[in-house]
């Protein structure tokens, strides 16, 4: 019986131990469970404080623009043709080509001009050599030096009023400009007086000997002088040069043939500064002035912006857009802006003082209210605002509910709530 009951103790001593570590086991278990929950609860708690960063409104000046569509031009453009028709000799250029003022662009043939001008030339020989000889003998000149001058302006004449019928044909038709009929009538005109003094001179001749014969032959010498003067005046006419600087973007003639004195043989543009044309309404005038800097921004340019000048505003309006024509002028040393390409033009609009003003980004619109997330109390604040003048990087903001003291989430603002816990950043 002693036996037994010791084995039977042994027997619930172990029970016991089994339970007791059971127990223990379990309490553990707990432990850690409580342990990792407290733990996560305190790492959700902080990880629902998002850090910020805030500004602080502005107050001060708040200016606006108002935009417009231009196109530039050319600052200069000089089309260039010869004051009469001719045979094209020579063509200097082409579309592209660089040009300094002074250059020979073109030429017309003058090969019947050098034939006049000989035969001027000849005529002021022989006017020379007749007043030499008459200084000289102090004597009348002979009836038959007389007689050739007269011959002379004679067959003068004769070529003046050939060319005179000809040009009115071509009048007559549309092939000639009024100017040429005009020039051909006082060639021949001059002509006709010619005749008319060689007659007189040869009369006075014939009639007296004195004074009055060195005087008449002086008379003669300046006219033919004259005479190869109007001829290489338009000797040199026939050579057409450029009187600018710049680049020639036409060319509307061929070497060979006939040039026209009413449409334009070659254009020249000068690139060195551009122009920025647009057009405004009356209500801009009172906000603009010659002088005044402009923003300018070319669009084709990978929107690069510029500072012009305007130079330009236009007293009457167009007759169909009632707008003003405004024109700006932008240097353009580095030649990459070409006449054609378009531009925005910003000119001031609207100008108020003593207003507070956030970035753009800082306002978040929603469902067409819009709002300003602020920081108070390290929780997010989300205020409804009204707003007034905006320009590209700020915006007026007419609210009682924010002062220039406020903190304002510049940005971010898709990501934060109303109650928000937040950690300022600074």
């Amino acid at each position: 019986m002693r036996f037994k009951k010791i084995a039977f103790t042994k027997d619930i001593f172990k029970n016991n131990i089994g339970k007791i570590i059971c127990i223990l086991l379990a309490v553990l278990a707990i432990a850690a469970i409580v342990h990792n929950t407290i733990k996560n609860k305190k790492i959700t708690s902080q990880s629902d404080i998002k850090n910020v960063k805030v500004i602080q409104p502005q107050l001060g000046s708040l200016s606006t623009t108002v935009d417009y569509s231009g196109k530039l031009a050319a600052d200069k453009t000089v089309s260039l043709s010869p004051k009469t028709p001719g045979k094209v000799q020579t063509l200097n250029v082409k579309v592209g080509s660089a040009v300094k003022s002074g250059d020979v662009l073109f030429t017309l043939d003058s090969s019947t001009l050098n034939a006049q001008l000989a035969q001027q030339q000849a005529s002021v020989d022989s006017a020379n050599a007749n007043l030499n000889k008459t200084q000289s003998s102090g004597v009348e000149q002979p009836v038959v030096q007389a007689e050739q001058t007269l011959e002379t302006a004679q067959i003068n004449y004769n070529d003046a009023l050939t060319n005179y019928n000809r040009t009115q044909k071509l009048y007559s038709s549309g092939a000639s400009p009024k100017q040429d009929l005009d020039n051909a009538k006082t060639k021949l005109d001059t002509a006709s007086a010619n005749v008319s003094a060689a007659q007189q001179n040869l009369n006075l001749v014939q009639d007296k000997v004195g004074p009055e014969s060195v005087q008449a032959a002086q008379a003669q010498v300046a006219q033919a002088q004259a005479g190869v003067n109007s001829v290489q005046v338009q000797i040199n006419d026939n050579t057409i040069k450029a009187p600018i600087s710049g680049v020639v973007s036409a060319v509307n003639i061929h070497e060979g043939e006939i040039s026209s004195s009413t449409q334009p043989c070659v254009t020249i543009i000068d690139s060195s500064s551009i122009m920025a044309e647009t057009d405004v309404p009356d209500s801009m005038l009172s906000k603009i002035k010659v002088g005044q800097s402009i923003p300018i921004t070319i669009t084709s340019l990978s929107n690069k912006k510029l500072t012009g000048t305007i130079d330009t505003i236009d007293p009457d309006a167009d007759s169909k857009t009632q707008q003003y024509l405004v024109k700006i002028k932008i240097p353009n040393t580095d030649g990459t802006l070409k006449s054609g390409m378009f531009s925005k033009v910003s000119f001031p609009d609207q100008n108020k003082d003593n207003v507070m003003t956030v970035p753009n980004e800082a306002i978040k619109v929603e469902n067409g209210v819009s709002y300003l997330f602020i920081v108070r109390n390290n929780k997010i604040k989300k205020i409804s605002i009204d707003t007034g003048l905006s320009n590209d990087k700020v915006t007026e903001v007419i609210s009682s509910k924010i002062d220039n003291q406020d903190n304002i989430v510049p940005e971010g603002q898709t990501f934060l709530n109303d109650g928000d816990k937040v950690k300022i950043l600074y």
